[in-house]
């Protein structure tokens, strides 16, 4: 896996959030960047969604963020 790549689009990348944070090949800071990197691109697409713009996906936010939670109490 390239990381550097993977984190111009976690969603492409993984299948999930939870897919990331399960990868054992990444550590923790690698997981945070994937997720934050996620989360923003989430953001960007509900933006997109409130301006009519955007397509029909699945909210993954609150995953995201409850993932992002319990690996920086790892930290």
């Amino acid at each position: 896996m390239d990381f550097k790549k993977s984190l111009k689009n976690p969603a492409e990348a993984f299948d999930s959030p939870q897919a990331v944070f399960d990868h054992s090949d990444l550590s923790n800071q690698q997981k945070i960047e994937l997720l934050q990197q996620w989360r923003y691109d989430e953001l960007e697409t509900e933006v997109a969604d409130q301006e009519n713009m955007g397509g029909d996906k699945p909210d993954k936010l609150g995953e995201i963020n409850n993932l992002l939670l319990e690996l920086e109490d790892k930290s």
